[in-house]
């Protein structure tokens, strides 16, 4: 058993993908989602997952898994959610609802269970961020914006645990083969691109713990987008639409 973990939008997606992977290396899992359908199709699929449904964005409903759930050894952040819209047209409980959920939702997670881990002096803790964070792209500003508020809060983060021996890790993938992918998608057929599956994504972040860094990008597309970012930002200038949507 490698210990006790605990997997946060683990009802479909990389969440999903995330804890089965772990159930089948022998982590006792504890799934969360605000879905109980999604929960109760994962506990069919995977034995002994203990499922708990709950609103990330909700403050009291998460810091009272903590006494539901026990210490963790690893936390997964993966629950988001996204709706196309034009920055100044998108309906603004629309674009609050995301920036709760992604945003608030991670610092709720990361305040409730990162302290005990910080206090054992051991633990691992994966946020989802997306390449979003770093290219927004069109029709996503709300999204974009939440993700790179992760990216901006996991560095602190990582900084300041750096000594605990919690180790760190935001992932920032392009595009997933998700059910929420595959929705925008079907709504705006402008999003394309390399699609990786969200059990490659999820094998990319176990790989990353054989080494340091912070940030994961898997996959190909990730990793080009990225330099870009860095190095020849003019050329992303040329691109009248980008997209990284995780």
């Amino acid at each position: 058993m490698n210990g006790t973990a605990l997997v946060i939008g683990a009802a479909s997606g990389i969440g999903e993908a995330t804890a089965v992977k772990l159930a089948a290396s022998e982590w006792s899992v504890a799934a969360v989602d605000i879905d109980p359908e999604g929960l109760a199709a994962l506990r069919q699929r995977v034995g002994g997952v203990r499922t708990h449904v709950c609103d990330v964005s909700d403050t009291r409903a998460v810091d009272s898994l903590t006494g539901d759930i026990g210490p963790v050894d690893r936390l997964v952040h993966a629950a988001a959610i996204s709706e196309l819209g034009r920055a100044l047209e998108q309906p603004r409980e629309n674009f609050d609802r995301i920036w709760q959920v992604n945003f608030v939702g991670t610092v709720n997670v990361v305040r409730a269970f990162l302290p005990a881990m910080v206090e054992r002096g051991r633990g691992e803790v994966v946020l989802y961020s997306s390449m979003a964070g770093w290219l927004p792209p069109w029709k996503l500003s709300a999204y974009a914006a939440s993700k790179a508020a992760i990216n901006a809060y996991a560095e602190v983060l990582a900084a300041e645990c750096r000594a605990s021996g919690v180790k760190v890790r935001c992932v920032c993938p392009a595009l997933v083969d998700t059910p929420q992918f595959r929705r925008l998608a079907a709504e705006d057929p402008t999003m394309e691109g390399h699609i990786m599956s969200a059990s490659a994504v999820v094998d990319a972040v176990e790989r990353s713990f054989t080494g340091d860094g912070l940030f994961v990008f898997p996959g190909r597309d990730a990793k080009i987008g990225i330099a870009m970012r860095r190095y020849c930002p003019w050329l992303l200038r040329r691109t009248d639409r980008r997209t990284g949507k995780g």
